[in-house]
């Protein structure tokens, strides 16, 4: 690990951030609570992917709803509303902070509070290198993310470069320390059995003090082409010491976990965590022969479950997953390909009907299509917002999105309201844009 060298750049992010701060509280001075002492307030918000105008990129919003109803009825849209932001953005939540991540265009990360007036402004940013691109809510108060890039200068390497990984505070938006870990210990000799390669972070969960690390590996030429694809890999580390304990394998499946859309391991309420394989074309995991499914890791246990693999691609209704999170009682949502004909990364397109939207019930290992949902494409989402008993996702119908982006005004977007135990979902709001691409519930 190599903490002393982030020294001078966590000090320049203090400087930022003071200057954020002093700003914020010669706004707050003119701009003071109408309703001192009054009881805290709520709002939700929503990551608000737009659609692209002519062959620009689509930009995405922060955009404040006045109750969970705006989600199921009428129309969101944030012509003449909303915080835009910078490019293609991740969006996630620890506490009653929001952060917004730039991917290619700003690597930026910004957070968003309610101020006292119950509105939400801005906390303050921090910039990063290259990508974060995988998350973790460690606790209302710490946010852990992971900077990735999918290859080196020099390709030919000779020992696996550090993944930098950040530790945020949620309370402030402040980057607390920034370690450099190679997450695996091993390196490929060369050959064409063993190419050397660097590991991308599908997923994280944090228990009984360890870090637990699903990954890729992939070659180091930068084009995003994985090797070894057919066994799952998780590292396990001491946290918060990020100490490499072991590293563990399965080869019933393939390396767990897609690029961007989801972590790829999660924890249930018992502690039992779950992890999922795609092994799909569409899905970018090319050459894999290991059917699509889920592993566990017992509570208390650092090992792969040798009692349980829940083949989900050969199950009824079953197939190749593109993406899951975990909603509880021992159930998940997932989203299935329908169609393994499709090219390489065609599932991350964000208009189509290549997707289609099931219950996994991961205790008696079933398969459920949730009804009321029709096939459709949804490219990202953060964890799934869920609200008494129900969870709320976009989805985005219309003709597969073609290359140049020309046929997206024949698609249309709406939020669903998925009753995981019944597993019905009923169509709720029109989104006027790509789509959701968060859902969150804040706190002054």
């Amino acid at each position: 690990m190599k903490n002393q060298k982030w020294t001078l750049y966590l000090i320049a992010i203090m400087i930022a951030t003071i200057s954020t701060f002093s700003c914020s509280s010669d706004d707050d001075a003119n701009n003071p609570n109408p309703n001192p002492g009054t009881d805290s307030v709520s709002k939700y918000a929503v990551g608000f992917q737009t659609l692209p105008v002519g062959q620009s990129p689509a930009v995405d919003y922060m955009l404040e709803l006045p109750s969970i109803e705006s989600l199921t009825d009428g129309e969101l849209t944030v012509e003449g509303q909303g915080i835009p932001q910078t490019g293609w953005r991740f969006f996630h939540q620890s506490g009653n902070t929001i952060f917004t991540a730039g991917y290619v265009e700003d690597r930026t990360c910004i957070s968003y509070q309610l101020n006292e007036n119950g509105n939400l402004e801005k906390v303050t940013d921090f910039v990063y290198q290259t990508t974060l691109n995988n998350y973790l809510t460690v606790d209302d108060k710490t946010l852990l993310a992971v900077e990735l890039a999918f290859g080196v200068d020099d390709p030919s390497v000779t020992e696996i470069p550090d993944r930098n990984f950040y530790i945020i505070n949620a309370e402030t938006g402040l980057v607390e320390d920034i370690i450099s870990h190679p997450v695996d210990s091993s390196i490929g000799d060369g050959t064409p059995q063993n190419p050397p390669y660097i590991p991308w972070v599908t997923g994280m969960v944090v228990r009984d003090g360890k870090l637990f690390l699903s990954y890729h590996k992939y070659f180091p030429d930068g084009n995003g082409n994985a090797i070894a694809v057919d066994k799952a890999y998780v590292a396990v580390l001491k946290y918060p010491e990020f100490e490499l304990e072991k590293l563990i394998e399965d080869d019933r499946t393939s390396s767990i976990g897609t690029n961007g859309p989801s972590t790829g391991i999660e924890q249930a309420e018992n502690g039992d965590i779950y992890s999922y394989s795609s092994s799909s074309v569409p899905c970018g995991i090319l050459g894999a022969t290991k059917p699509s499914g889920v592993l566990r890791i017992k509570s208390g246990e650092t090992d792969f479950d040798a009692s349980y693999f829940f083949d989900v691609e050969n199950a009824p209704n079953g197939g190749k997953i593109y993406w899951m999170d975990y909603i509880g009682n021992g159930k998940a949502l997932a989203r299935i390909v329908l169609d393994e004909t499709l090219p390489q990364w065609a599932a991350f397109r964000e208009q189509g009907e290549q997707l289609k939207l099931v219950v996994l019930d991961l205790v008696n290992q079933t398969v459920t299509d949730v009804q009321g949902i029709p096939a459709h494409a949804n490219r990202y989402s953060s964890p799934t917002y869920v609200e008494d008993g129900k969870a709320y996702v976009s989805a985005r119908t219309g003709e597969l999105l073609n290359d140049s982006g020309s046929n997206v005004a024949g698609g249309e977007t709406y939020v669903y309201v998925v009753d995981v135990d019944a597993t019905t979902a009923v169509k709720g709001a029109k989104v006027n844009g790509f789509a959701l691409k968060g859902i969150f519930k804040v706190t002054n």
